[in-house]
């Protein structure tokens, strides 16, 4: 989805692009299709269902021109940081303390031992590494859940949990 031009590409031209049918909408599998080539691999299939609910505003199952701005805003800001981070490392990914450092950035108190976990649990390679959409879909649904937890600490220091939908998958 990236036109080599970071600065001010042309969004119109990259939407035209991906709406291979023409029809004005991007659909899953065009979607998937320009996610699947600009990664110059296969990309996770969930990856692109998280990026359809999180820009699918008015949740008719596509993106709109609208839409699409705000998702190629966002693919853009966590390649770079995938960047960022693989271009200082030996692995061919992100691996777990490159990831801890990414959520603590983001504001995630997630520990390194989680990290592991994290990086077991959404290495869909098995690589030991995340590759960028296995990255962006690990982040993003850390920030979601933790976003999800909306807490108020009583003045004994307990903390009373007010709403929480988590649910953990074990592989």
């Amino acid at each position: 989805m990236d036109d080599g031009n970071k600065g001010g590409s042309n969004l119109k031209s990259i939407f035209y692009r991906v709406d291979s049918d023409r029809n004005g909408l991007i659909d899953i599998k065009e979607l998937y299709n320009a996610l699947k080539q600009s990664n110059e691999n296969d990309f996770n299939p969930e990856t692109c269902q998280l990026l359809m609910g999180l820009f699918d505003v008015n949740e008719d199952g596509y993106i709109d021109m609208g839409e699409f701005g705000g998702m190629v805003k966002y693919i853009r800001s966590w390649k770079s940081t995938f960047g960022l981070n693989v271009a200082n490392s030996t692995v061919p990914g992100i691996n777990s303390t490159q990831l801890y450092d990414t959520l603590k950035a983001c504001g995630c108190g997630v520990d390194e031992t989680m990290c592991k976990v994290l990086i077991k649990n959404f290495d869909s390679r098995n690589m030991q590494a995340l590759g960028f959409d296995d990255y962006m879909r690990c982040c993003v649904t850390v920030q979601s859940m933790y976003k999800a937890f909306t807490h108020q600490q009583s003045p004994d220091g307990t903390l009373r949990i007010i709403r929480a939908t988590l649910r953990l998958v074990y592989l």
